[in-house]
């Protein structure tokens, strides 16, 4: 068997095992078995022969609750919604500044973790987002983190788009969650698709296609697409073969249509994964997982026991990650 580097280029680090337990409740999970801080990822890493990780950090659980209040703001007048808006940006943006300057510090006490740095407009606006970015860019974040759907922003809003210049300018990558909100894993807290608050009144933000006006804006801006394998797959392949600044990750690894059921679109099935990593492009692929959320072996051993030859599989599980990113 081959012996591949492996760098996973989609995780999320807690500052706690407390908040990470918070952040994800998964049933039965203990707390020694919880890898979600840095240095229980690290000791992971160790025994599962990982390289390098890029993480992104996790709002605590608490914060949810203002975030969903402005999931439902939609049907306001502009005013009475812009006003709500700026009371929960009030509660939101500190907590996204003190996590990413953590993450930053966590990038510095253990270079094998790779810092992405949370950005939404909780953070002040157009000219806030950019500050952000300077300020973590200078303290060593390899990349920018969105997350549109948990944040209920559109990602080609143009109040974004002197974020991307700047991220362009700056040669910082920007990793995005794609796909259906909420996302496979939050489900765990709603036994059934129906209760999923307002899912199907909300806007699809992290919908692939709402990618396409930043792709042309910013042609020298890299843009990953999380999830590969989830809903609206197909519309990743449409976006791969016109805007060649788009990646991919595969965290969560290939989802089947009942991980998904409020979406009509169904998940990228294992037997078709081939032919569509070629369809995009190898060279455009990175290994990811959503650890701690999702064990990382398994979802290895999904992209291992595909029919890749194996110079294709180390281009995914490491060598990709390394041009993308940069490092």
């Amino acid at each position: 068997m081959d012996d591949f580097e492996i760098i996973d280029a989609h995780i999320h680090l807690a500052r706690t095992v407390e908040e990470e337990s918070n952040y994800w409740l998964f049933p039965g999970r203990r707390n020694c078995d919880r890898y979600g801080t840095p240095e229980r990822a690290i000791e992971y890493m160790d025994r599962e022969g990982i390289s390098k990780m890029a993480f992104m950090t996790l709002i605590p659980r608490q914060y949810r609750g203002p975030l969903a209040e402005k999931a439902k703001l939609i049907k306001l007048p502009e005013r009475e919604r812009r006003e709500k808006e700026k009371k929960i940006s009030e509660q939101i943006g500190p907590i996204m500044r003190e996590i990413n300057a953590w993450g930053c510090e966590v990038g510095r006490r253990f270079p094998r973790l790779l810092p992405f740095s949370c950005l939404a407009p909780e953070l002040g606006g157009a000219k806030g987002m950019v500050e952000e970015v300077e300020l973590r860019a200078s303290q060593g974040a390899k990349g920018i983190k969105l997350h549109p759907g948990m944040f209920s922003f559109f990602p080609d809003d143009e109040e974004m788009w002197p974020a991307y210049e700047k991220c362009q300018e700056l040669g910082l990558p920007v990793l995005a969650d794609s796909g259906p909100w909420p996302a496979p894993h939050v489900l765990v807290e709603y036994p059934s698709p129906v209760a999923v608050p307002a899912q199907r009144e909300l806007p699809d933000y992290a919908e692939p296609k709402n990618w396409a006006r930043v792709a042309e804006a910013f042609p020298r801006l890299t843009i990953i697409l999380a999830h590969l394998g989830s809903a609206w797959w197909d519309e990743r392949v449409e976006l791969a073969q016109k805007y060649p600044n788009i990646y991919f990750d595969t965290s969560q690894g290939f989802s089947a249509p009942d991980r998904i059921p409020y979406t009509p679109h169904r998940g990228l099935a294992e037997e078709d994964a081939v032919r569509i990593f070629r369809k995009i492009g190898v060279d455009r692929i990175m290994f990811g997982t959503d650890f701690p959320a999702i064990a990382p072996q398994p979802q290895l051993e999904q992209i291992l026991r595909l029919p890749l030859t194996s110079e294709e599989k180390r281009m995914i599980l490491a060598e990709n990650a390394k041009r993308i990113l940069r490092i």
